[in-house]
């Protein structure tokens, strides 16, 4: 019974490499700005905001090959793109105020708003 469930370990584990080779020559392209920016949805002077401001990490992201270019790791990328989806961004409502200048010189009489 442990030879049969082995044996079937041994071929998913197989698979799964073969599977993970075929994955690696498809997302091979997001080795460029241009390609990265691209597969984001975004521009590359973005791709570039993401590497300046500490969203694309050094050696998770990408590196920095031996002509001194940015080279960028396709595993990073997509693991960004999927957190980016569950990310959950919060509105604030701005509520509208008036200057306290204007407000002193309205003597703080109700202002009807049009928007």
């Amino acid at each position: 019974m442990f030879e049969a469930l082995e044996e079937a370990l041994v071929k998913i584990l197989q698979k799964l490499d073969f599977q993970e080779e075929l994955l690696q020559l498809t997302i091979s392209s997001l080795n460029t700005k241009k390609q990265v920016a691209k597969f984001l949805g975004v521009s590359t002077s973005t791709v570039s905001t993401y590497i300046k401001d500490g969203r694309f990490t050094e050696e998770i992201h990408y590196f920095n090959n031996q002509d001194g270019k940015e080279e960028f790791i396709p595993e990073g990328i997509i693991k960004f793109k999927q957190e980016l989806k569950h990310r959950k961004y919060e509105v604030k409502k701005v509520e509208k105020t008036l200057n306290p200048i204007a407000s002193k010189f309205l003597n703080n009489r109700k202002v009807v708003s049009n928007g």
